[in-house]
């Protein structure tokens, strides 16, 4: 495909793969790209120093529950996706393929030792509050908020008369469970050392004054969902050492 290759007609204005490439680094999607591109090269070079390989029958099989998955079992389905992206079967399957590297790399280089370990040290900081919050327009109706709750108030009642934050307000302010570090510094310092059912504030933020209530606290458990979200911080951190540790050279 030519540079200048006429994407699509739109009231008689030629969109070409030039506007294309225009757009997406000046939107900042080009770059995310690049890095992408260089994470699987980085990837491809580590495959032989780590022995994994890819037979041409799990790659058949991955991609056959990829194309199930997508409803694309029939050869005119996954012909006519391809045209509508743009795309050959053959493109579709080096990305297919890709995956499965993926898949097998982290694999390879997050055990369930390597998870087990991260967990242990970072429990604390997986700790999760369930929240409510009101937030008010002045410090003095905040404090009032305070009283009201101190003196027996239902909080979500409170929240829905008081509160001029539209999203939680008719929720009764429930914001939802937090960790660490999602909430500013002098909020999270407060709220992860509060017992259940505190009331906490006011607290200046974005302009307004917020009064938290918490409504639980769980601790940690290493369950599917959060050995997922370890293995992928751990895989994260692999490839950040692996990219760091390769050669780049700009093009002559």
């Amino acid at each position: 495909m030519e540079m200048q290759d006429t994407l699509i007609i739109v009231d008689g204005k030629q969109i070409t793969v030039t506007d294309v490439l225009v757009y997406l680094k000046a939107t900042g999607v080009f770059r995310d790209a690049v890095c992408r591109l260089v994470e699987l090269e980085v990837i491809r070079n580590k495959l032989p120093e780590l022995r994994i390989e890819i037979t041409e029958a799990e790659l058949y099989e991955f991609a056959a529950q990829k194309r199930r998955f997508a409803r694309l079992e029939r050869a005119e389905e996954m012909n006519e996706y391809c045209r509508n992206n743009g795309i050959t079967l053959a493109h579709w399957l080096v990305v297919t393929r890709d995956e499965l590297m993926l898949q097998k790399l982290r694999a390879k280089v997050v055990a369930e030792s390597d998870i087990a370990g991260y967990f242990a040290q970072n429990r604390a900081m997986m700790k999760t509050v369930a929240l409510s919050r009101i937030v008010c327009r002045d410090d003095a109706t905040a404090k009032n908020v305070i009283r009201r709750a101190a003196a027996g108030e239902s909080f979500s009642e409170l929240a829905r008369r008081c509160s001029v934050e539209e999203n939680t307000r008719h929720c009764g302010g429930y914001l939802g469970a937090v960790r660490r570090r999602m909430l500013p510094t002098a909020v999270d310092d407060k709220v992860f050392a509060a017992r259940a059912n505190d009331v906490l504030g006011p607290f200046w933020e974005n302009g307004y004054w917020s009064v938290y209530k918490i409504e639980a606290i769980r601790e940690a458990e290493l369950g599917s969902s959060l050995k997922q979200e370890i293995a992928d911080r751990l895989f994260k951190a692999w490839l950040q050492r692996a990219i760091a540790a390769s050669r780049f050279a700009r093009p002559k």
